[in-house]
């Protein structure tokens, strides 16, 4: 992108600051509509991409504080445990990281699982579960841990993007892409944009979940979706090459890597602990903030960690800004009653009585499919989206479980549909093993796939937890 088309993006980006200059709407605070064309304006330039999500929601935030004299508001995100949980998430990642334990257990499983090139679709479908709890960032996790492995092994086995990409490579890419959407629903510490589903879950419905009860909701659909999704890529895209000496590639790795140091064993102990801990919340009272805070104190003061490598760790201070922006300026909106006006004035524009609540759904789960090709990020889906489903869902009166459970599902499980619509896409896209048509196509069917297996495997499933009522 040149300077002229960055300079036309930001211009756009700041059209909905011209709302200021009219009255505010009748019966809205005025407070809602004086924060909400900043907010706007913030998804608007992230979904252009003059400047990258942390600095976007700056600029804004910024300029509320100045415009408005909401430096308050503006910086009131920062101070949500959320957006901490997944910061301290990210560096728990670059633990895994640093001692090579990401690395360790790729291995592992291509030297269990990697004897055929869909035991190797399995291995590195299980790697990326094994360390997904810790790692919301799908770049970090899946394009930076897991892809680079798989696709060395692609290499040495003679499949490059320029040479025999169908051998394995394009298989492998568009399988990551799918199983890193699964295990990142699956845990709510597994994918940064959950963090701002879960805040709007908290300020627009009322729910309080913690992260025992996220992990619980969606393990069996998400579980399902990825234990079946090697098999069926394999059976729609299949790779060209079948035997695979996983064993000898497996040890020859953990060979490199050595005996396990005394960091990754403590690193390991120290993982398990924060699972045990956020399991078992309920009863300890223990904050699952606390939880990371205190692995990261531990790691840092026995060396596992290093101040140094975070303070130059890109990842963590960009999810920090973006997250701590735009969670602010959401809830603030929320605060402001911004919400319920609009689900006021909806009752009074449209009749939802002529709908039922699952035509309901399935209508706004459509709308909000047929959205992603608009965005280029999850984060920036989750909080343009999210609201408006939620707001119709509310005005409609449709149960607040239930609209959670299904627009969370459609906003993480609709990003395989385009390429773009994840962080990981650049590492695994990027690669080039496959061309952008090829990958659109089988994300359209992919996404088919996980809302049918959602539908009839994961809606039972919450029906008998309770926790879905629309039937």
């Amino acid at each position: 992108m040149d300077k002229k088309q960055k300079l036309i993006r930001m211009c756009i980006s700041f059209l909905p600051l011209l709302l200021l200059l009219m009255d505010t709407p009748q019966g809205m605070d005025p407070k809602a509509w004086h924060l909400f064309p900043y907010y706007i304006g913030a998804i608007l330039m992230v979904m252009l991409q003059p400047v990258g999500e942390a600095t976007a929601l700056l600029i804004m935030i910024g300029l509320y504080a100045v415009m408005q004299k909401g430096q308050a508001v503006a910086l009131s995100g920062f101070s949500n445990n959320m957006v901490w949980l997944v910061v301290g998430a990210y560096i728990v990642a670059q633990a895994f990281k640093d001692t090579n334990l990401g690395s360790r257990i790729s291995y592992w499983m291509i030297k269990k699982f990697g004897r055929s090139s869909l035991g190797l679709g399995y291995a590195a479908a299980f790697s990326d579960l094994v360390i997904a709890p810790v790692t919301p960032s799908n770049a970090a996790r899946t394009g930076g841990i897991i892809w680079p492995i798989f696709k060395s092994i692609s290499e040495s086995l003679g499949s490059t993007p320029e040479n025999n990409p169908r051998g394995i490579g394009a298989y492998l890419s568009f399988l990551l892409y799918i199983v890193t959407m699964c295990t990142g629903i699956t845990f709510l510490t597994g994918y940064a944009a959950n963090t701002v589903t879960w805040v709007l879950a908290d300020q627009m419905l009322g729910l309080k979940l913690s992260w025992l009860e996220w992990t619980t909701a969606f393990c069996v659909p998400a579980m399902t979706v990825m234990l079946l999704a090697p098999w069926l890529l394999h059976k729609i895209y299949k790779p060209t090459i079948d035997k695979i000496d996983g064993k000898r590639i497996g040890e020859e790795g953990l060979a490199k890597l050595g005996p396990m140091s005394g960091k990754e064993i403590l690193c390991v102990v120290l993982f398990l602990g924060c699972i045990v801990l956020w399991a078992t919340s309920k009863y300890t009272k223990i904050n699952a903030t606390a939880v990371l805070l205190g692995f990261i104190a531990i790691a840092l003061a026995t060396g596992i960690l290093s101040f140094e490598k975070m303070a130059t760790n890109r990842s963590i201070w960009n999810t920090l800004m973006w997250y701590g922006g735009i969670i602010g300026l959401a809830t603030a909106l929320n605060k402001f009653k911004f919400f319920a006006w609009c689900g006021k004035e909806l009752q009074l524009l449209v009749d939802f009585s002529q709908f039922n609540h699952i035509t309901l759904l399935i209508l706004l789960v459509l709308i909000g499919t047929s959205c992603r090709y608009l965005f280029v990020s999850c984060g920036a889906y989750m909080a343009s989206v999210i609201p408006i489903q939620f707001t119709i869902g509310l005005a409609a009166g449709l149960p607040a479980y239930d609209m959670f459970l299904v627009f969370l599902m459609c906003g993480v499980m609709g990003a395989i549909l385009t390429h773009y619509a994840n962080a990981a896409g650049p590492a695994l896209y990027g690669a080039g093993y496959e061309n952008v048509q090829v990958w659109l196509k089988l994300g359209i069917i992919f996404v088919a796939i996980s809302y049918v297996i959602f539908a009839v495997i994961g809606v039972p499933y919450w029906m008998a937890l309770g926790i879905f009522t629309s039937l």
